[in-house]
């Protein structure tokens, strides 16, 4: 078992990396998967990195795997095929392929370290380090679904309507609480903006029962402001227990909608505040996925032969690091401004790395009256060689 100690307050532990093609073993200092401390304005001026907010580079740091490595330590390998986008924090790497002599060197600091190492998937290089190097390992579904919630628009402050009167609500705050809840962060993308339209906000006072153990679920709720406590009453036993302090952001409610099954504990208000609610219907029918028009790259290419066109709707530092040939660049957060100037008469073909994004601006641009089908998985699914830069 590998020794383990701590580096500024980040665990570490001395593991071995072998290259299965030499079977030489070589020593190195790797993190293991704890919410590691890495500088959040170090990871800002990282691609497509920056163009999340504060509260999402935080929740990709906490998730992530921070890694210190010896020279001479494979990073990964020609032909693999891992979900993990690698930054370089510092050193240099050297990337190198089967089928080729040439040696591409990568630096920190350059403007290639500003995106991950070699995305393509399966690998089409190996990458080793030649000096010390810092690495930050990011999961790339993960990265693609904050993404995806990072480039819905919505607006910051908007003036509705209640039970109890005029509210004044943040959608934007919304989108970044949910994303923070795996019921949420597994929502199809194109059904992200519609959970916006139907979260009705309710303002309620200290004391008030929202649910009550024992009966059936009828909504789902989230925190927008106020505080509640969850208590549950034991068999039999008259005193309840209290479970856990809910906070802003904080949801509950789901597990009965999901399992048909009776609340399972009550849920009371211990300040005045404001929640939002989901009715069950709309609460599994959101769950589903929606009616998305999927192509396969051949059959894609075909349309775009009689006249169709590509949209690449991811942001342009990704869009220029290599897209499809002719295709717009239309970044998910300017659909709603742009759509209304794209020509109603053709059709278009979005995508995006992995179909997320894409599958959710198909769903934008049919609000608008135009045609829109998605490229199935995205450019992960076709060869790199396809692209242009």
């Amino acid at each position: 078992m590998p020794n383990t100690r701590t580096n500024q307050g980040v665990l570490v532990r001395a593991g071995v990396h072998a290259d299965p093609h030499t079977g030489k073993t070589q020593e190195s200092h790797m993190a293991m998967q704890q919410p590691v401390r890495v500088d959040m304005e170090a990871l800002s001026g990282l691609e497509p990195i920056a163009s999340l907010s504060r509260d999402q580079i935080q929740q990709l740091i906490e998730q992530s795997v921070w890694e210190r490595l010896n020279a001479g330590v494979y990073l990964f390998h020609e032909g693999e095929a891992d979900k993990q986008a690698i930054y370089l924090l510092s050193g240099s790497l050297e990337l190198s392929s089967r089928g080729s002599d040439v040696v591409r060197l990568f630096h920190s600091g350059s403007e290639d370290a500003r995106h991950p190492v070699a995305t393509e998937t399966p690998r089409r290089f190996s990458a080793v380090t030649v000096t010390p190097c810092e690495i930050l390992r990011v999961d790339k579904e993960l990265l693609d679904t904050l993404l995806t919630w990072g480039q819905i628009s919505a607006p910051d402050e908007e003036v509705v309507m209640c039970e109890q009167g005029i509210i004044t609500v943040n959608k934007g705050q919304w989108l970044n609480a949910m994303i923070k809840s795996p019921t949420f962060r597994n929502l199809p993308p194109a059904n992200i903006e519609a959970l916006l339209d139907r979260l009705e906000p309710i303002m309620v006072q200290a004391g008030d029962v929202i649910i009550r153990q024992g009966d059936p679920g009828d909504y789902f709720y989230m925190i927008d402001a106020g505080v509640a406590m969850v208590t549950r009453n034991p068999d039999d036993d008259e005193e309840s227990i209290e479970i856990a302090e809910l906070n802003q952001g904080d949801t509950f409610g789901e597990a009965a909608l999901i399992s048909n099954n009776p609340r399972n504990a009550t849920v009371t208000m211990m300040s005045d505040g404001i929640l939002l609610r989901l009715a069950k219907g709309d609460f599994i029918q959101l769950l589903e996925q929606p009616n998305v028009h999927w192509q396969d790259y051949a059959l894609a290419e075909q349309e775009i032969a009689r006249g169709a066109r590509w949209i690449d709707v991811r942001l342009p530092s990704e869009y220029q690091q290599g897209h499809l040939p002719g295709s717009l660049n239309i970044p998910m957060r300017d659909l709603h401004k742009r759509a209304q100037s794209l020509d109603n008469g053709i059709s278009y073909i979005c995508y995006c790395e992995t179909g997320r994004r894409s599958s959710a601006a198909s769903f934008v641009l049919k609000q608008y009256g135009l045609r829109a089908s998605v490229l199935r998985d995205g450019l992960q699914g076709i060869s790199p060689d396809l692209l242009t830069t």
